[in-house]
């Protein structure tokens, strides 16, 4: 495929608003590689799992249910659960990149991460006329994939020589909460994120890791239930 002036410039532009958030994921990589070979993977395993998952929220989930040796079931549901923000984000983009190709699709729903759906989310709208807009999907998600292949990789053959002292987990979890708070941009929102906390605090000692779950479902019930309440009065007003 040859690459046009325009293609090029747009994903160079893509490529560099993503850098920052390289910030809060590289930690986040890192805990995720060292925690990969802790849970008993070997190297090999650890970075196919980061190639072929690339979902490093749905890698953490899993990983304590393989040290307890839960079952299949319960593993394949959290899975599911942790990875249901990609159906709202499949909703959003269809307008966007329905014209392209399935390749081109298929190659977009696989590097899709929530750092650059929310970047893009943000900039572009279905209804604007930019036949170029997924080249800056994708050099964003380019970056980000890179990092996260050389962050992982970093925790799963070095992770035994970081300090403890850095707590990484901490740094992580700040990146995390750094990419959230640009999608708290409702009351729908805001409350099922507020529920979602609460339960996870709450359940935080249910085995399994099903209070994960429990907290999920309360987020998007909450979400759902606010958005049907807030709707109403929007369209009287």
């Amino acid at each position: 495929m040859r690459l046009q002036r325009e293609h090029v410039s747009v994903l160079r532009e893509g490529a560099a608003a993503s850098v920052p958030l390289l910030v809060g994921m590289v930690p986040w990589g890192i805990v995720a590689g060292v925690a990969m070979v802790a849970a008993g993977l070997t190297q090999a395993q650890a970075v196919a799992m980061s190639v072929l998952v690339f979902a490093g929220s749905a890698q953490i989930a899993v990983l304590p249910l393989l040290l307890v040796k839960a079952p299949l079931w319960v593993m394949i549901a959290t899975t599911l659960v942790v990875n249901l923000r990609y159906v709202i984000y499949s909703a959003v983009l269809a307008p966007h990149f329905e014209h392209l190709s399935r390749p081109w699709r298929v190659l977009l729903s696989y590097i899709t991460v929530d750092g650059v759906f929310a970047l893009f989310a943000a900039r572009f709208r279905p209804e604007q006329a930019d036949p170029h807009r997924h080249w800056f999907f994708l050099g964003g998600s380019l970056v980000m994939w890179c990092g996260w292949q050389v962050s992982t990789s970093i925790g799963v053959f070095a992770g035994a020589m970081i300090p403890k002292e850095w707590s990484l987990e901490f740094a992580s979890t700040l990146g995390l909460i750094a990419l959230v708070m640009p999608l708290l941009f409702d009351r729908a929102v805001v409350w099922g994120a507020l529920a979602a906390g609460g339960v996870a605090l709450l359940a935080a000692r249910l085995p399994l890791n099903l209070g994960l779950l429990a907290a999920i479902a309360a987020g998007v019930g909450v979400g759902l239930a606010v958005e049907r309440l807030i709707r109403p009065k929007t369209e009287r007003g």
